[in-house]
């Protein structure tokens, strides 16, 4: 019976204790920071349950719960709270503010450090919000993405970008930053096709003296780190990820629809030039019948091509295709990836394609002992058949009544269809690059790291020019090339990093050598006067034996660097960094080989002052300043030798090969028809070196949810590598020398911001700006140099580029005093309205008539001539911003990102005689002041009337995608995406596309490609 009573009381118990831990209850509270403020937006979930509240705009919350039930808090920007309810109706919970951003580790080179104890300029990027936009090199996505980094993209398939970091410090040497992957330091960035941007963890840029100096003269125009993934231990990762991308273009081709305007504007224009029209129903000088306009506006000519459908595909089609499996243990774990991308060029059989794989092993022999290996397998075809002419006349047909390809004329190099099915231009490359490293940990503070890097890369490249089609194949009957290349790059590095906490003191000690070999070598074949074109290039022997050429060459370069950084911080506010390196290259003579590369940093974490914390604003509030020198030697090697050249000329009847001192260095004039020769030896050359001084501030204010980083730089870049003009005299038009002065001076700001988020909505923002002013200051003398004098302002400077046919001028100056490739030309006011106003603006002749452009005279002489050219514009840009907008409801995402280039100035090439603007032209009935007359054969003076705002702002990136994680399935997660890019273009530039080179110069072109690509990742 005591049993019975003791049992009965223990389930009375026990059932009390259970229904009291879950009866329900209401808890009510306020969520407040540290600093006492409400905050809105919290996310409470009663663990173990799928109940979930959020506190109100006074930060207030209620919740239905369990009496013992545990409550977790959590706000984008602080800490995760979990609370126990221990019965409690009532909990006032405080956020302690994340710190997570600041623990976030860095990269520097030779070593990482936490964010937070950044001395140097810095920029990082996480590439997950990059990976649902495909590309062949990573380079390209990081367009506008951070601050001082400017990267300018082409469209063609499988091209490379131009890429600056705070402005170009070189005139003639490399202006492109140094990209180092996983610790390897590759080379020039540019032209990262190795590498899928899906493998990539995330990129940091070094763009101060301080932060690149431990990578010497490859560190002289920055450093892109880039650091791929890495797998996690007990877990085995297999990820599927499917691009396909559709293109258009994002505005419609100026091009003539109305032969009949076109034939009459020809007429015209024709006529006013003195020459006889073409459009009057008769054969030209050339035998090429020309229908007359009535021909036209009756319909009794039966040809118009639209050349634009057969030159152009209809919709390039793009694929990306990504397989990768990641899995590791306690003691090993590996990543491999294949990837294929394909992308069709715009113009028909344009394209490029390329497959391989990236295998990464990391495997612990011990527990203070690791190795690590990586290979990375690429190989990319290209086939080249761009630039055909979809703007040839529509009024001639793709065949003659035979057959056969119509032509216009003898000698017609322009047919597209011809040169589409008979010209041949492919390349196949090759690119390997491998790793091997060891990591032994001494001691807990003493790591020694040793790695051995080796890069390979090939290239073949068949070319044949038919003898009917092509100027090349007219001019030699024939002609077939093969060109190879073949580039190894060799680097040895070992460093030891030593980091010890001594009470209040934080030490880290980088110190080691690296060796680096580079040799390459090239060779071509080239056969002329086939006697059967069948094979093409493939036949090289159907050429003629006593016009056939052969040319190889080798290039060899070493560089020896040690290295050494001292990091040092004092209880968690004062940092300082020394950084010095070594660096010895085979570019230059022996008494000028070594150089030294000193920087230094100091950083004051102010946030962490209690005279600032009691001012409850700052979670973060850190000062930076960095002095630094760093070098560049990105020129060919040999310059301090004398060097030999081949050279081919044509001499009665025949061509005879000469071989001595000097050799080919440049072309010069129309077209490039003049040829610079140069080498003679300079071994006195020696480094072009820079230095750079940088002033940051980085804050957080408002629980981390709002970043804010802030530089101002001046970089001066000294003894210029650059090649100096000499008098004819001498025998040479080059040489090499150290001469004249650059600086670029400018500012960045990135605002990064948490705006909102709650259980379901997730809101931010990032935005860029950055401004950048570069100015020559020394080119050298004027007897020294040959630099040209300007007559009214005294401006010293040479030319830069190549002159233009259309205005028998150069249009770019390297200028004392003026940033890099400024316009300089004259100044117009308007046209010529009656010939009495063209004299009294000193213009005669033509130039003085009506219809004319009104150039202006400068100097007041009374005639315009040269004297009166001035600088008439600037291609450097006057800033560039970004933002990107992120929304997150639930499991859907949206973002959007808008680029902008601002302040620039464009030469456009194709300002006159365009469908569009032709029948704009000055006429007594249309006495203009904007479009000149139409006058075929018209001498141009380079003015600033074809000078024009490139500005623009470019909706670059519009994302939508949707992400489901299945409750028991195979898969642990997928997503569907749909990516937009290059969506809309907003700017008052009347071409087709604002985004030029650094010379400023717009071609024409196409219009820019929208790309439509829809995406799948599977994740299992």
């Amino acid at each position: 019976m005591k049993k019975k009573w003791t049992k009965s009381l223990l389930f009375c118990i026990l059932f009390a204790s259970t229904f009291a831990a879950y009866s329900q209850n209401i808890i009510k509270g306020t969520v407040a920071d540290e600093t006492g403020l409400t905050i809105p937006g919290v996310n409470i979930t009663v663990e173990g349950s799928t109940k979930s509240a959020s506190t109100d705009f006074d930060g207030k919350f209620e919740i239905n719960a369990p009496a013992n039930a545990v409550l977790s808090f959590s706000f984008m920007g602080f800490d995760t709270q979990k609370i126990a309810g221990s019965g409690k109706n009532t909990l006032n919970v405080v956020l302690r503010a994340s710190s997570q951003n600041l623990k976030e580790v860095v990269v520097i080179g030779y070593g990482s450090v936490k964010k937070a104890d950044l001395t140097g300029s810095v920029s990082t990027i996480k590439t997950k919000v990059l990976e649902d936009i495909p590309s062949n090199s990573v380079e390209q996505v990081l367009q506008g993405r951070v601050a001082g980094l400017q990267v300018t993209t082409s469209q063609d398939p499988g091209s490379t970008s131009t890429v600056r970091i705070r402005g170009g410090s070189s005139l003639r040497g490399s202006n492109a930053p140094l990209v180092v992957l996983d610790g390897f330091p590759l080379g020039d960035a540019g032209d990262l096709k190795q590498v899928n941007v899906a493998d990539i963890e995330k990129v940091d840029v070094l763009k101060d003296a301080s932060a690149s100096a431990i990578y010497g003269s490859r560190g002289a125009n920055g450093v892109i780190i880039i650091t791929t993934k890495s797998a996690k231990k007990g877990k085995t990762q297999i990820l599927v990820q499917q691009q396909s991308t559709v293109s258009e273009f994002n505005s419609k081709l100026n091009l003539w629809r109305d032969p009949v305007l076109m034939a009459q504007l020809s007429n015209e224009g024709r006529i006013n030039g003195g020459q006889t029209p073409l459009y009057v129903g008769a054969n030209n000088s050339n035998g090429v019948y020309y229908p007359s306009i009535q021909e036209l506006q009756s319909g009794s000519w039966p040809y118009f091509t639209k050349w634009d459908d057969v030159t152009f595909r209809n919709m390039p089609l793009g694929n990306n295709t990504i397989v990768s499996v990641n899995s590791g243990t306690d003691k090993t774990s590996f990543n491999l990836s294949g990837n294929y991308y394909s992308e069709q060029g715009v113009f028909v059989k344009d394209g490029y394609s390329k497959g391989g794989y990236n295998l990464r092993i990391k495997h612990d022999v011990f527990d203070n002992f690791t190795v690590r290996f990586s290979n990375i397998v690429t190989k990319g075809k290209r086939n080249s058949n761009g630039g055909l002419a979809y703007w040839r006349n529509p009024i001639f047909p793709i065949y003659d009544a035979n057959g056969d390809y119509y032509m216009i004329g003898q000698n017609d190099y322009t047919h597209p269809v011809a040169i589409t099915n008979l010209r041949q231009n492919e390349t196949k490359t090759i690119d390997v690059i491998s790793s091997a490293s060891l990591e032994w940990q001494i001691i807990p503070s003493l790591r020694l790291t040793s790695r051995l890097n080796y890069k390979y890369g090939s290239s073949v490249n068949d070319q044949y020019y038919p003898s009917k089609y092509t100027e090349t194949g007219d001019f030699n009957n024939g002609a077939g090339y093969i060109n190879n290349w073949e580039g190894q790059n060799f680097v040895s590095e070992t460093f030891a990093n030593y980091n010890k906490t001594f009470g209040k003191h934080d030490l880290g000690i980088t110190g080691g050598y690296t060796y680096e070999s580079y040799v390459s070598r090239s060779s071509g074949l080239g056969a002329f006067d086939f006697v059967n074109e069948t094979l093409g290039n493939e036949n090289m022997g159907a050429g003629n034996p006593e016009r056939n050429t052969v040319s190889n060459g080798k290039t060899e370069t070493k560089l020896v660097s040690g290295i050494f950084r001292l990091n040092y911080g004092y209880a968690d506010k004062y940092l300082a960094t020394i950084t010095a390196r070594a660096d010895g290259s085979s570019k230059f003579g022996k008494n000028n080989q070594w150089a030294y590369f000193p920087s230094g940093a100091l950083s004051w974490k102010a946030h962490n002052e209690e005279f600032i914390k009691s001012l409850k604003v700052f979670d973060e509030l850190k000062f930076r300043a960095s002095y630094g020198i760093s070098g560049n030697q990105g020129i060919n090697p040999y310059q301090t030798l004398s060097r030999y050249g081949v050279s081919q000329y044509y001499d009665n009847g025949s061509w005879v090969s000469a071989i001595g001192p000097g050799y080919v260095v440049g072309t010069t004039g129309q077209d490039g028809i003049e040829k610079l020769w140069g080498g003679i030896p300079n071994p006195d050359l020696k480094w072009e070196t820079t230095a750079q001084s940088d002033f940051g501030v980085d804050m957080s204010i408002l629980n981390n949810r709002l970043h804010i980083v802030f530089d101002y730089y001046n970089k001066q870049t000294k003894d210029l590598l650059r090649e100096r003009i000499l008098t004819p005299s001498s025998g040479y038009d080059r040489i090499w020398v150290n001469d004249g002065e650059l600086t670029n001076k400018g500012f960045e700001l990135s605002l990064d911001g948490e705006i909102y988020k709650n259980q379901d909505w997730t809101i931010s923002a990032q935005a860029v700006y950055s401004k950048n002013k570069n100015e020559i200051v020394s080119l050298g003398s004027v007897e020294q140099s040959g630099l040209n004098v300007d007559p009214n302002t005294g401006m010293q400077y040479e030319y830069s580029g190549n002159s233009l046919e259309q205005f028998r001028q150069f249009p770019n100056l390297l200028a004392i005093g003026q940033p890099v490739n400024v316009f300089y030309g004259y100044k117009t006011n308007g046209i010529v309205q009656n010939l009495q106003e063209g004299i009294n603006a000193g213009l005669d002749g033509q130039l003085a008539q009506a219809g004319e452009f009104k150039y202006v005279d400068i100097n007041g002489d009374g005639v315009v001539d040269t004297k009166d050219q001035t600088i008439i514009g600037n291609p450097n840009p006057d800033f560039m911003a970004s933002l990107n907008l992120s929304v997150k409801y639930k499991q859907l995402d949206f973002s959007v990102f808008l680029n902008g280039v601002f302040g620039q100035d464009v030469l456009d090439t194709q300002a006159f005689n365009q469908p569009s603007n032709a029948p704009l032209r000055w006429t007594l009935d249309n006495p203009t002041n904007d479009y000149p007359s139409l006058r075929d054969g018209r001498t141009l003076k380079f003015s600033d009337w074809w000078v024009k705002d490139g500005s623009f702002v470019r909706i670059q990136n519009v994302t939508l995608g949707y992400t489901l994680k299945p409750v028991k399935s195979a898969f642990q997660s997928v997503r569907l995406y749909l990516n937009a890019s290059n969506l809309y273009t907003f700017t008052k530039f009347d071409g087709y596309d604002p985004e030029v080179g650094t010379d400023g110069i717009y071609w024409g072109g196409y219009p820019r490609l929208s790309r439509w690509t829809f995406g799948l990742d599977l994740t299992f």
